[in-house]
């Protein structure tokens, strides 16, 4: 069905009233005679000239065709027809089809124009009738014999090619080029060729079968059933709806052809309408034809009938339960209210998919339609999710080994028919969860935006139409906190996707009226669902409030999109300090969720200025988005890494995604040099000088020598609780990493998996272990959390300074772990580890080194301590000595950068741990640790240490390294 609308124009015919071209104007006013006088003989054409049946096809009592019927009824059939001519020019009915104030043709169009017109001289090959589908090579078919038309030009051809012919659709791009160009070459053709064709093509009368093939038909009606299948006639009509504008300005236009044309549209209006297929397509096609026709053609006696017949036939089958979800009143939707209000929910639907393709872009900060692609791993991704491929849809961090390598796993269900949703292959709860955000999907809509082929959009709709299907929400009421398809966190993300999909595929041909339909009404109620399951308090509430944003935002019109509007920025507007500390620190205590959050943040603000609702937000928004980069900024090594931390994984966080970041924020904070400087690699801005920094409410602490690869940074975590309270924490409190000139020595062991069944939540369990971490533990039992810092300051003697951070943490019932890092002269660090209290047992103070082999990393028993022997002189000396008997035990260390699969493995690597017994009469035991930085450590002196008496008050100490004596102490 033809489903192109151009602009509306209600002053269509904005000439007519003052134009009688062509008509009886000229022949009744009388001509000159050859002396130059006026003669008065009247040279009205008689009745036969006109097809009398237009007048039984009109209804002549409207008061408009007045004259028409009074010179009809004085049988003055020619002064009827010029009358209705007339009438026809003046009247203001609007055709949407038709744009006769700024009148376009496509260069296709125009072709096709110039192909039907005829061809003198040599080559007398015109009326080159476009039929869809069907070319004598690069050009259609001729139809001309001599200088004649040949309507028997291809009666050898194929079937649907002869049935085709007869839509005649090189003729509304005749009479576009005609409105272009006011060229009447284009009109004379057209009339010629409409003329033949009413004269050879008459309806044949009798019972036949319309549908048939016509070579089995009688031989006299053989013919002209080829111009009588309903579905070409509909389309035949259709297009005479917008004909009688282009053409009937024209001097050529006569009353003759208006009578013959109108003749016809009846003729074929009733015929296709006696004749509607039992086919779904071809009867929204032939109902609207007729359902057009009755609009266009009011005048009709028969209007009325074809509307009614038309509307109730085309919209037959139509699901129109998404116009209870527009906003009909929205601007860009009055096409739409207009067909809805009609009755006609056909183009309703078709203008709605009109209103998305012509929608602006840039409005979507996810989306550049101009240069989006696929990398390589995602274009071979969006491959993958072909069902010939196995539907092997993209899980981040779940990847099937036996495939081979970045292989996803396989969805088809155990029949090979199909996709089976519960599989979920690892048994791991997250990838069941990440299953349902449909991954995959946005990297499909990235590798068509670049090749369009039409196959993504094809899956798209095979497999995510599967999915709502197999997957329908569950009753309002229902605990969706755990539910692997919908819950909250996993919606949000399929509706931010959903935002970006439609963008990419605009313009898809695959894109139908009933399949944005079907996607905006699960878009509706996704939505809808987000916002009636928030989340209470954790990060996911953020992401949430981020998709409820964009929806309100990007989808203005959908009734919902207020409230939308209103409730996610100000669910975000209360989160942005709910879910922070005043340091600026995200309360779960997690980077990798810290710099998600900001995204989240940073975008759902973008979409709001983009869309013109920046108000939205409360004043403070920003400002409290500034100390969150900053806490990103300073959590940054010099070489782009990030601490391995609770659930971070240190491996998703490479260089190119933390400068995107940093750069975004940059944007956001143009005022901040420091910023500009690690967003920019040190090109711009001006280098941090920051050296202790503390983010005492969130818990985390950093120690550096500096900002370049040539320096020194430790990172300490103490925070203020553990995970009992914030899921994405660990035991781990009070332990550290220390990175020296691109090298991590005290790499954390990372989360290893996100648990849901027994086995990965026994990976979670180890890797959460506080014995797995670099800190002090009773037993090698876990730490409970609630750290918080004692002092921070910065101390100097005449020869040499340092810095001072105190931590404590009351990791036991009976024992609090005080840990004090001095960092001396920006050369080393020394740790001074105090477990204090009543408990008795065995205190542990344990190592987890960084990754090496036997000769690259270096354990000493005897010296309680190891040393690495690196090839490239960036090493570590360690050493540990403590005011009690201690014995060194070597441990099977691990480390994992990411998430422990089937294809991503966890890394072995050295630990020890020092133990002394305690009694419940010893008040503390006490540990001093040297990190000393040295290009051979082999040639390091001996490390001394002498600690003073314990008190809770402070400290002091004195260490000798490397022959140097440094005094270090602190007060509370």
């Amino acid at each position: 069905m033809k489903r192109i609308f151009t602009k509306i124009s209600v002053l269509c015919i904005v000439s007519a009233a003052v134009l009688t071209t062509g008509c009886l104007g000229d022949e009744i006013r009388g001509t000159e005679d050859s002396n130059g006088s006026q003669t008065t003989e009247s040279t009205i054409p008689g009745n036969s000239v006109i097809d009398a049946r237009v007048f039984e096809a009109l209804n002549l009592e409207l008061p408009e065709l007045a004259a028409v019927k009074a010179y009809y009824e004085s049988d003055q059939y020619y002064l009827a027809a010029e009358a209705l001519l007339n009438y026809y020019r003046t009247r203001s009915l609007a055709n949407n089809n038709v744009n006769l104030i700024a009148p376009t043709i496509t260069a296709q169009e125009q072709a096709r124009a110039d192909w039907a017109l005829p061809v003198t001289g040599g080559n007398q090959d015109g009326y080159r009738f476009w039929v869809e589908n069907y070319l004598d090579g690069d050009k259609p078919y001729s139809y001309q014999n001599g200088t004649k038309l040949d309507w028997t030009a291809r009666s050898t051809a194929e079937t649907e090619e002869r049935f085709r012919l007869h839509r005649l659709q090189w003729m509304v791009p005749q009479g576009k080029a005609y409105r272009t160009t006011l060229d009447e070459n284009y009109v004379t053709s057209w009339m010629s060729v409409y003329e033949s064709w009413l004269e050879t093509f008459p309806l044949p009368e009798g019972d036949y079968d319309f549908e048939a093939d016509p070579s089995g038909q009688p031989e006299e009606v053989r013919t002209a059933l080829y111009a009588w299948r309903p579905i070409d006639v509909s389309y035949r009509l259709e297009d005479q709806c917008d004909l009688i504008y282009y053409f009937m300005q024209s001097s050529s236009f006569t009353p003759q052809l208006l009578s013959s044309f109108l003749a016809n549209v009846a003729e074929q209006a009733e015929h296709v309408m006696g004749h509607y297929s039992e086919d779904s397509a071809a009867l929204a096609q032939e109902s609207y034809a007729v359902y057009r026709a009755g609009t266009i053609f009011p005048e009709m006696k028969r209007a009325a009938e074809w509307v009614k017949s038309g509307s109730v036939a085309m919209n037959d089958g139509v699901d129109i339960s998404i116009f209870d979800l527009l906003n009909l009143s929205y601007g860009g939707l009055s096409k739409v209210a207009s067909a809805y209000a009609a009755g006609d929910y056909r183009v309703a639907l078709q203008e709605l998919l009109n209103s998305y393709r012509s929608r602006t872009h840039g409005l979507n900060p996810n989306v550049n339609i101009n240069s989006d692609a696929a990398t390589a791993n995602e274009q071979n991704w969006a491959n993958y999710a072909f069902r010939e491929n196995g539907y092997r849809f993209y899980v981040n961090n779940y990847y099937d080994a036996a495939a081979g390598a970045n292989v996803p796993y396989s969805y088809m269900n155990a029949d090979g028919t199909g996709i089976d949703w519960t599989l979920c292959p690892t048994g791991e709860q997250e990838q069941r969860y990440q299953l349902h955000r449909h991954q995959w999907m946005i990297m499909q809509g990235k590798a068509y935006n670049t090749t369009h082929d039409e196959r993504y959009v094809e899956n798209w709709k095979e497999v995510y139409g599967d999915w709502l299907r197999q997957n329908p929400k569950p009753e309002q009421g229902t605990d969706v906190t755990n539910s692997p398809n919908w819950r909250p966190l996993d919606v949000a993300a399929r509706v931010i996707d959903q935002c970006g999909l439609l963008e990419y595929y605009q313009n898809s041909e695959n894109v139908t009226e009933e399949w944005l339909s079907t996607v905006l009404k699960a878009f509706d109620e996704q939505v809808n669902h987000i916002m009636n399951n928030y989340s209470t308090t954790s990060n996911h509430l953020i992401t949430q409030a981020q998709a409820v944003t964009f929806a309100g935002m990007l989808f203005p019109e959908l009734k919902n999109a207020e409230t939308w509007r209103t409730n996610g920025p100000g669910v975000l507007g209360q989160q942005v300090t709910a879910q922070y500390f005043p340091d600026g620190w995200l309360k779960d205590g997690d980077l990798h969720y810290h710099i998600s959050s900001i995204a989240d943040f940073r975008l759902a603000l973008l979409v709001a200025q983009q869309c013109g609702y920046e108000s939205s937000f409360p004043e403070s928004y920003l400002e409290s988005m500034r100390k969150m980069t900053n806490v990103v900024m300073n959590m940054i090594y010099p070489d782009y890494t990030v601490p391995n931390m609770a659930d971070t994984r240190r491996a998703t966080w490479t260089q190119s995604v933390l400068t995107r970041n940093l750069t975004q924020y940059s944007q956001l904070f143009p005022d901040d040099q420091s910023l500009l400087w690690m967003a920019t690699g040190g090109a711009q801005g001006t280098q941090p000088t920051a050296k202790a920094v503390t983010f005492p409410d969130g818990g985390y602490y950093v120690l550096r020598t500096g900002w370049t690869m040539q320096d020194m940074m430790m990172v300490l975590q103490n925070t203020p609780d553990g995970p009992k309270e914030q899921w994405h924490r660990q035991s781990d409190n009070n332990t550290f990493e220390l990175w020296i000139k691109g090298r991590n020595f005290f790499p954390d062991s990372g989360a290893g998996s996100y648990g849901g069944n027994s086995s990965s939540n026994s990976i979670r369990s180890r890797y959460a272990a506080s014995k797995a971490h670099n800190t002090m533990t009773l037993d090698e039992k876990n730490v409970s959390s609630d750290g918080r810092m004692l002092k921070q300051e910065s101390k100097s003697t005449s020869s040499y300074g340092y810095e001072v951070l105190v931590l404590e943490n009351p990791s036991y019932e009976g024992l609090t772990h005080r840990r004090t890092v001095f960092l001396v002269d920006d050369k080393f660090y020394v740790i001074l580890d105090e477990g204090y209290g009543s408990a008795e047992g065995t205190v542990n103070l344990n190592f987890n080194i960084t990754e090496g082999s036997d000769a690259q990393v270096v354990l000493d028993k005897d010296g309680m301590g190891f040393h690495t022997a690196f090839n490239d002189s960036n090493n570590l000396f360690v050493r540990t000595v403590s005011d009690q008997t201690a014995s060194f035990a070597e441990k099977s260390g691990f480390v994992a950068y990411n998430i422990v699969t089937d294809t991503y493995k966890e890394i072995s690597r050295k630990a020890y741990r020092l133990d002394v017994a305690k009694r419940a009469e010893d008040v503390a035991v006490r540990y001093v640790t040297l990190l000393y930085p040295t290009a051979d450590a082999t040639a390091v002196q001996p490390f001394e240490a002498e600690l003073g008496e314990w008190s809770q008050t402070g400290a002091s100490l004195t260490v000798r390294v490397d022959g140097k004596s440094y005094n270090l102490s602190y007060t509370l």
